[in-house]
């Protein structure tokens, strides 16, 4: 049985070889005392949670009992108010449990794997298998999925999402690796020092879950007030309304409370409500055909009050592929021999970036040949490199590459990349957005 983090027991730590990893019998009795890198769970509330908040209100409670009053004198025509209430309750909760389903397939598809060192082999595993004191493989791209410690190798490190700032931080054995940060270049192999709850990135969305008084939109904040105001004024004018029937009126049972719930139902602005809900709904509807995930319904009032939209990267409303179309030889009568002498360099670095996944998948050359010396890409000099036995190839950003020379076909690349850029569907709609 698994032990939950309270339940963790103190072992003996490990060092294992860098070359030959932990062995499976070790793995086995970490795993059995809780130190495993089991993911935290998101802070997404339940199916019972989503409903109990959306039946158990206060608005809710006076319908309620204001239900049961008119079913107690079985004035039961009167009782067409509740089709409002009901469809009100349903909208709610459907379009919550929509959110929080897309949310969950969303998390399933999104397993990050690493690759680990167990009994001298290299294997590829979910990050939730990986264990304390794994020997873990990290390259550019990866992510760091635990808290570790560099053993062997070198690697730039971007720690922009824990730290706000993108610089690039060089690493070295002994160094610190912070679950959360990205590898950018280089190539290490790193011992996990803390996994599960215990890793940093896992401590800061616990600390981000304790939150819970969260802001709330100014329309639904304004009709919490209405309606609290409302609710606590019902209950004396109810209470006079009643007294008033049976003894200055002098009204059958029947009589008072049908007229008392009619007078109070007035008061109540059940129908506001039903707008609001049937127009956030209306809202999310449209917003899901353009592949919008909305966390809940009252983020579209926040959206539509949003008139100036700020990205830090391209990347944020790009998708993260590529994919080689075609390549243009300047300057190069052998067309056949460039390509060949290209596929030779993207196969021989080992780096795992997408620009590299997208030469090999064009390339599809399967042959690795093995370079003498490998200088990594970073975004500091734009480029990469790769020393073979009789010659030697940079690949990277032309004014980085060609330096002096670049002017002389500056006019052919800014052509060449502006056709790209206008055909690209994001350039489309942004001239569509601007008009």
């Amino acid at each position: 049985m698994k032990k939950s983090s309270n339940e963790k027991i103190n072992i003996n730590r490990i060092t294992p070889n860098a070359d030959y990893g932990l062995t499976d019998k070790q793995v086995e009795k970490y795993k059995k005392n809780g130190w495993s890198n089991e993911a935290v769970k998101p802070p997404v509330r339940t199916a019972k949670e989503i409903v109990a908040e959306n039946i158990f209100t206060y608005f809710n409670l006076i319908f309620l009992i204001l239900t049961l009053l008119l079913c107690l004198v079985n004035s039961f025509r009167n009782l067409t108010f509740l089709p409002i209430i009901i469809a009100n309750i349903f909208i709610g909760i459907i379009q919550e449990l929509r959110a929080k389903k897309v949310v969950n397939k969303l998390t399933m598809l999104n397993v990050p794997q690493a690759m680990v060192v167990r009994n001298g082999e290299v294997k590829q595993v979910n990050a939730e298998d990986l264990v304390l004191d794994d020997i873990v493989i990290f390259k550019t791209g990866n992510q760091i999925l635990a808290d570790s410690e560099i053993v062997s190798g070198e690697v730039l490190v971007n720690e922009s999402l824990l730290t706000g700032e993108s610089d690039e931080i060089p690493k070295k054995p002994g160094d610190k690796l912070m679950s959360g940060s990205f590898i950018i270049a280089g190539k290490c192999r790193a011992r996990l020092t803390a996994v599960g709850r215990d890793s940093y990135i896992s401590k800061l969305t616990l600390e981000a879950k304790k939150m819970k008084n969260v802001e709330r939109s100014e329309m639904i904040q304004d009709l919490d007030i209405l309606v609290k105001f409302v609710g606590v004024a019902l209950v004396p004018i109810g209470i006079v309304l009643f007294i008033q029937g049976i003894f200055i009126n002098h009204e059958s049972l029947h009589d008072n409370i049908t007229s008392m719930v009619a007078a109070v139902l007035g008061m109540i602005p059940e129908g506001l409500y039903l707008l609001t809900s049937v127009a956030l709904a209306v809202s999310s509807m449209r917003l899901a055909k353009k592949k919008v995930l909305l966390h809940d319904m009252k983020s579209i009032e926040t959206l539509a009050r949003v008139d100036v939209l700020c990205v830090d990267k391209t990347g944020t409303i790009t998708e993260n592929k590529m994919k080689v179309e075609k390549i243009k030889a300047i300057d190069i009568e052998n067309r056949d021999a460039f390509e060949e002498l290209l596929a030779k360099f993207v196969y021989a670095m080992d780096e795992s970036n997408n620009t590299m996944k997208a030469i090999r998948n064009y390339c599809k050359q399967t042959s690795k040949v093995i370079a003498s010396e490998i200088i990594p890409f970073t975004s500091k000099n734009k480029y990469s490199g790769a020393v073979f036995e009789n010659d030697a190839y940079i690949l990277g950003a032309p004014e980085f590459v060609l330096r002096e020379d670049f002017p002389l076909y500056q006019d052919d690349i800014n052509e060449d990349t502006k056709k790209r850029i206008q055909s690209t569907s994001i350039w489309k709609s942004f001239r569509w957005f601007y008009g």
